[in-house]
């Protein structure tokens, strides 16, 4: 009489490995697009930080050339082009509103600071600020 003894069925086989593998691939697959829009916006979020940065630069120019008024508009008045770390081309372009106090006496007068930033490929306005200005020598 033949004797048959149990097979030793411990451990995992090929099967199960392929078809775990299987579904790691389905679920990395899954998951791709959320990477891939992830990445873009943090592309994105650079540039945008970067104009954020550069328009803020601009405004700190002006807000430190006061109190001369001729200073201030010397100082920001028109555009200033740079790129980021990732070479975009970014425009930044800034307007000063508003009138210089005249003559020697003391006066004062408020002079309204506004800075654009665009993309210089697209022309899509990243980031703006404006702020006002004390001014008490024309």
């Amino acid at each position: 009489m033949m004797r048959v003894t149990p097979h030793d069925d411990e451990g995992i086989g090929l099967t199960e490995v392929l078809v775990a593998m299987l579904l790691l691939a389905i679920v990395a697959i899954a998951l791709l697009p959320l990477l891939i829009t992830g990445m873009k916006l943090a592309v994105t979020n650079t540039t945008v930080a970067a104009a954020s940065q550069l328009a803020n630069d601009r405004i700190r120019a002006a807000q430190a050339a006061a109190p001369g008024c001729a200073d201030v508009v010397a100082a920001v008045n028109g555009t200033f082009d740079t790129t980021d770390k990732r070479g975009v081309a970014l425009r930044a372009t800034t307007t000063v509103v508003g009138s210089c106090p005249a003559g020697v006496e003391t006066s004062a007068a408020t002079l309204k600071v506004t800075t654009v930033v665009v993309r210089s490929d697209t022309g899509d306005q990243l980031a703006s600020a404006s702020t006002l200005v004390l001014v008490t020598e024309p």
